[in-house]
Formats: structure tokens, sequence, C-alpha cells
């Protein structure tokens, strides 16, 4: 009696398993793969634009960078930062320790101001 439990309840279990295998793989897969196409088509996200201000520390007009020193903030720090086409005419018109505003859009500089 206990062997014929055994053997009832084992192919049980082998049916049970057959249920669950899905019938097509290659089709439940095609929705996946779709989706993901979809995730990639999308546009990276633009830099967030913002302004800083403070005191020009460096300046490399050949690899157009400005070393700025912000002293106004919660913590005082020196920021590096790239500069576009149009703000490397006004290298010229700027000095080490000039007090300026600047628009960052990611890591460039797209618009400067000299603060008198």
């Amino acid at each position: 009696m206990i062997g014929t439990i055994f053997v009832l309840s084992m192919t049980g279990l082998l049916f049970a398993q057959e249920k669950a295998k899905p019938e097509k793989p290659a089709e439940a897969a095609k929705p996946q793969a779709a989706k993901q196409e979809e995730v990639k088509k999308e546009e990276p996200a633009k830099p967030m634009k913002y302004r800083m201000e403070g005191i020009i520390t460096a300046i490399d007009a050949g690899g157009k960078k400005i070393t700025i020193k912000q002293s106004k903030v919660k913590r005082e720090r020196t920021v590096t930062l790239g500069i576009s086409k149009k703000m490397a005419q006004k290298l010229s018109n700027l000095k080490v320790g000039n007090l300026v505003n600047i628009w960052v859009s990611g890591k460039t500089i797209t618009s400067l101001t000299k603060v008198e």
C-alpha cells in the first residue's frame, strides 16, 4: 500500500513538472527583446543647467578651461570647467582674481559675466 502511494505521488510530480514548461519559449523571448530595444532608443537626459559664482584662480586659454574658487557655498570648493566656443572669445577680458557669474551645462560654461 505504501509503495503504491509512493509511485502515485512521484507520477503526480512528473505531470506537474511537464505542465510548468512553456510550449513556445522562442515566442516568449521576443516581447522582452523588443522592450529592451525600445529602452535603448530613448535619448539620454540633457545635462542640467545651473548658475555659479566664484573667483577665477586659473585660466588655461590653450586647453579652454577656467578654474573657479567658490566661497559662498556650504563648503568652499575649487572647480575646473571647460569653455564653449562662444565663451573662448571672452577669455581675453578676464584675469585671475576676477569675480564672475557663470551658467554651466554639464561641465561646460555656456555664459559668463564679470561682476564689477
